[in-house]
């Protein structure tokens, strides 16, 4: 590899402009989740940022992109100027984009770090970072080339499980429990009327809002619409989420999963699709139906889905990995919150008062390294880290 260079992608005109070769990255990534694609980040800004500053590190080499960090700016402890991984509890798009077959190459690590020291931000506040895939473990160690300085915090674990495309292999993994369980459960429902998987990966334009609004009024008849924490019932989240699942279905990246009992939709999962991996972004159910377990009944039938379909290598759980997610038996990935302080003082002074504060990396492993991902247990508890500030 020749010196590469690093391009400023410094607006979302400017990243829309570029989508095609941001995207081209995204697909030569590890990273698997489309709201990592030019458009979905540009939206994302749009709804939840758009008086933030946004800005990528793109690195290039030999005319193709290599390697792209975007960042948006944000304020921590009122007091000091970060920038931030994209995200929220609505939309996650915390990740790096680098080319999967160039992660042992330091140039590129070296030009992010380089580059990054001299943003006009203090920090670098990086939350909901999958820290032990392969970009990160690059990223790190490109940070302690550089002496920039850095710490890392466990903010929780990812469930992953694996498609084997073996129904039988993977139920015999679940505990006998488990199994009985799931099996009362669904003799339970199947007594109020016949029970299906209704799936649909593929869309005319027009079908895309009237199947997303019967999907979140599931949501929205149970515990979150009461709380006005629902979808339907947050002014605006509406509209973001049309618009994401119009784009991801013009990509054939959307999935909308219904277990029905009879003509009753009782559960639903918005899902992404891409590489490989589904990604189950957003699960709910009628609480009418609580006591039949239709959470629990959606994934089973999702399960049995993807084992029988060659597209599918993974099934995602996106987020905290909870209890009723670790009778599956997923392997886990850590997540983790990473803080960089390039060479200005505010930021060093801030990151040593955060050490005090919270103490050091606190990551499985010698001298702030992880472990692999699927080196951590079986149905791991999730671990949490409040979002804490300085």
């Amino acid at each position: 590899m020749t010196s590469p260079r690093v391009i400023h992608v410094a607006s979302v005109a400017e990243l829309r402009a570029m989508a095609a070769v941001w995207d081209d990255l995204w697909w030569r990534s590890n990273a698997a989740l489309p709201t990592l694609r030019a458009e979905l980040i540009a939206r994302w800004m749009e709804h939840f940022a758009p008086q933030a500053r946004f800005h990528a590190l793109v690195v290039e080499d030999q005319g193709q992109w290599v390697a792209a960090l975007p960042l948006v700016g944000r304020r921590v402890a009122s007091l000091l100027s970060a920038g931030a991984t994209l995200g929220n509890s609505w939309s996650e798009a915390a990740d790096l984009l680098w080319d999967a077959s160039l992660t042992a190459d330091n140039a590129i690590g070296d030009a992010l770090v380089e580059t990054a020291s001299r943003l006009p931000w203090q920090l670098l506040w990086l939350d909901s970072v999958p820290i032990d895939a392969p970009q990160w473990r690059a990223m790190r160690a490109a940070l302690e080339r550089s002496g920039v300085a850095s710490i890392a915090r466990l903010q929780g674990h990812t469930g992953r499980l694996h498609i084997e495309h073996d129904w039988n292999a993977c139920q015999r993994r679940w505990s006998g429990n488990h199994r009985r369980k799931i099996a009362r459960l669904l003799v339970r429902l199947q007594s109020r009327g016949d029970v299906m998987l209704q799936w649909r990966d593929r869309f005319a334009p027009q079908e895309v809002e009237p199947l997303l609004r019967q999907a979140l009024e599931i949501e929205n008849a149970g515990w979150k619409g009461a709380a006005g924490t629902s979808v339907l019932r947050t002014p605006g989240m509406f509209d973001f989420f049309l618009r994401q699942a119009r784009q991801l279905a013009q990509w054939e990246q959307l999935v909308l999963a219904t277990l029905r009992c009879g003509d009753t939709p009782v559960a639903f999962c918005y899902a992404m699709a891409a590489k490989g991996v589904l990604h189950s972004w957003k699960v709910g159910y009628d609480s009418q139906y609580a006591d039949y377990g239709p959470g629990q009944l959606l994934r089973y039938s999702l399960i049995e889905r993807l084992q029988g379909d060659s597209e599918f290598c993974a099934l995602d759980f996106v987020g905290p990995l909870s209890e009723a997610q670790s009778h599956w038996r997923p392997e886990t990935y850590p997540v983790a919150r990473l803080i960089c302080a390039p060479r200005r003082w505010p930021g060093r002074l801030a990151l040593q008062a955060y050490r005090r504060l919270r103490g050091n990396d606190v990551l499985p492993g010698s001298s702030g390294s992880v472990s692999s991902a699927t080196g951590y247990p079986l149905g791991a508890a999730s671990v949490s880290v409040p979002d804490g500030t300085l």
